[in-house]
């Protein structure tokens, strides 16, 4: 009889593996040469530890589950001694056996392992019906040449479905690299585009997938020249033993900007060294390079920092240590006066650092008390003011100001920060206004307005940024490393709120501070 096929995914292979048909040919045949009524193919399942039916010929879903006694009990123990094996039915009662399509007892079964190598992989067996003869020895090896070609197409599938995977992981990092990566074939042209190359050109895919990479792309070296074609590593050989070359080159995107990047060739060869394909990593430099000014502005900056008072203190010092010199109160007050204020600088600039440095890689704590930010406006501009020659400190505050969740020390230090800069930057004196306003739903906020000269709208990101310094005229004449603001930012961040800037109306900056959420009683 020929009875219907029943094909299940076995266990890791992808739906739609080309297993369905090589197995069905071999239940078949199988079948047929053996004169059975049905035959099962069952794979081993490592997540589940046993024997899975994979396929069913001459069974439908209902009786193949009746399949599963044999799978879990008495297979699984012949099949892992690597012996071929028959007559199986006299381990079961009839109820366990199950019934073909034609409604006919299924027995006696012959059953045959499957291996690839020393391991084994899944089964075979053929089923008569129980009026049908015995199977003899003879029918063994007959079985095992079946049992044989489903090894091979069950391992090539699996195969297959693990090639398939790591396509599918590959692919998955591209898409998510930062870098920009695309492939070529051994024409130089492209085959594929990750959606950060496209970003960095500004070009869809669509467009440029085909195209000779050299059109496409227009790579040029810092001085303008062409790298494409002359200097393609895919037109010359490496003497890496991994083929990867790199270069640096510039491109332009459609929108005309121009861009610095790093180039990474990774050309695979056949063995005359005639490139196949390469992939490309192409790397946006421009972040590396503000981060290499960065260190080097700030490089700079410190021993300038340093230098300054240094010079005062030693300059002082050797004053003093003038043996033929006598010094009376009056003179000595002022010396001793500089000298400790050339200190006090050093000492704050270090300070910052080692905040700056805590705070970026998280080891600052931070106490949850209950604070009052008017209250902390009011401490930091009483102490400050008395210092301010040219410029009036005041606070202003809502009667219903509610109290916040925050580490009093660190949010004083975040407005004294803000006033010393709106100090700083308002070189002509004038007003410092602090607001600690009540919004909707109890939020509070705090505004520190001056009169100064302003943060302009493209730098209003950047000033938050270590090390960063202002580019207005003022910073010129100021003492400092452009650390306080992107100090207050990540204050104000691991307290769960924000610090923004925008223009006073009345000329000059605001900056405001967002707290996440107001005092509840509870820290």
């Amino acid at each position: 009889m020929v009875g219907r096929l029943n094909i299940q995914r076995p266990a890791g292979v992808e739906e739609g593996a080309e297993l369905q048909p090589e197995l069905e040919d071999i239940l078949r045949n199988a079948v047929r040469a053996l004169g059975g009524s049905a035959a099962v193919v069952a794979t081993w399942d490592d997540a589940v530890r046993r024997f899975v039916v994979t396929g069913a010929y001459g069974l439908d879903g209902p009786q193949i589950g009746r399949i599963r006694p044999l799978l879990n009990e008495a297979i699984p123990d012949l099949a892992l001694s690597r012996e071929q094996f028959a007559l199986l039915s006299t381990l079961f009662p009839q109820s366990a056996l199950p019934v073909s399509t034609t409604g006919e007892m299924q027995n006696p079964v012959m059953a045959v392992p499957l291996h690839t190598g020393e391991e084994t992989v899944g089964l075979i067996f053929v089923l008569r019906s129980s009026d049908a003869a015995n199977f003899s020895q003879l029918d063994p090896p007959v079985l095992a040449a079946f049992a044989e070609q489903a090894a091979i197409a069950v391992q090539s599938a699996r195969l297959a479905h693990l090639l398939t995977q790591e396509k599918q992981r590959v692919e998955s990092i591209l898409e998510g690299s930062a870098d920009g990566i695309y492939t070529v074939d051994a024409a130089r042209r492209i085959v594929s585009v990750n959606p950060a190359m496209e970003r960095l050109l500004g070009v869809p895919r669509e467009e440029l997938l085909g195209l000779p990479c050299a059109m496409a792309l227009n790579w040029r070296d810092r001085e303008g020249r062409p790298i494409c074609p002359g200097r393609c590593p895919m037109l010359h050989s490496t003497d890496a033993a991994s083929g990867v070359s790199e270069l640096a080159a510039t491109v332009r995107s459609r929108s005309g900007h121009s861009t610095e990047v790093a180039l990474v060739y990774s050309v695979v060869r056949s063995p005359e060294q005639a490139p196949l394909n390469a992939v490309v990593n192409v790397r946006d430099m421009t972040r590396v390079r503000e981060v290499e000014n960065m260190r080097s502005t700030f490089l700079s900056m410190l021993g300038h920092q340093l230098q300054t008072p240094l010079a005062i203190i030693k300059g002082y010092t050797n004053t003093l240590s003038r043996p033929d010199a006598q010094w009376d109160g009056d003179t000595l007050r002022p010396i001793f006066e500089a000298i400790e204020e050339e200190t006090d600088h050093m000492s704050q600039l270090m300070n910052r650092l080692l905040l700056a440095s805590r705070l970026e890689s998280g080891e600052l704590p931070i106490s949850r008390e209950q604070v009052n930010m008017a209250t902390v406006a009011e401490k930091v501009v009483g102490r400050m003011n008395p210092a301010s020659r040219n410029h009036h400190l005041s606070v202003q505050a809502d009667d219903d100001l509610p109290p916040v969740v925050g580490d009093p020390a660190l949010l004083e230090e975040v407005l004294v920060n803000l006033l010393d800069n709106a100090v700083k930057y308002s070189p002509g004196g004038g007003p410092v206004q602090v607001f600690c306003a009540n919004n909707r739903n109890g939020a509070v906020t705090v505004a520190v307005c001056d009169a100064g000269v302003g943060v302009p709208r493209w730098e209003s990101r950047r000033i938050f940024e270590r090390f960063h310094r202002s580019q207005n005229p003022a910073a010129a004449i100021s003492r400092g490393m452009g650390l306080g603001l992107y100090i207050c930012d990540q204050i104000m961040k691991a307290h769960g709120g924000g610090v923004s800037v925008s223009d006073n109306p009345g000329g000059g900056s605001i900056f405001t501070l967002t707290f996440a959420e107001p005092w509840t009683g509870q820290a």
